[in-house]
């Protein structure tokens, strides 16, 4: 069994703050070709990169676990030019690989953006 599931990193860097309302909290995706949506109660939310810590991922990964829906969601660190945080969207299973894909809904161009990286299950 590996450590980790199937991971899509999204490209969009998560700020220090972001903040959802009706008009931006609605985060849809596909997995394995079933789509899900969840709806992220509005808010302001704190990112810190030096803690590597996000209020925001904490409550889509809770709401996400109260849906019983089969991804968590993670804090990435990215180290390009700069460093900075993604949003990380992984599967649940992490035994066999999934199909992570069809991110919208009206907070996917603020919160995710392109996939970034498709990371397989690994340790």
């Amino acid at each position: 069994m590996s450590r980790y599931g199937q991971q899509a990193w999204g490209s969009v860097e998560l700020g220090s703050e972001v903040n959802i309302s009706v008009d931006n909290n609605l985060f849809d995706f596909n997995v394995d070709g079933s789509s899900f949506s969840l709806a992220i109660p509005p808010g302001n939310y704190n990112t810190s990169r030096e803690r590597h810590e996000s209020e925001l991922v904490e409550v889509m990964t809770k709401t996400a676990a109260n849906l019983n829906l089969p991804v968590q969601f993670k804090l990435g660190g990215m180290h390009y030019d700069q460093k900075y945080n993604v949003l990380i969207v992984e599967h649940l299973d992490n035994r066999q690989e999934h199909v992570l894909d069809g991110f919208k809904g009206n907070a996917a161009d603020l919160l995710f953006g392109d996939v970034r990286f498709n990371l397989l299950p690994r340790d």
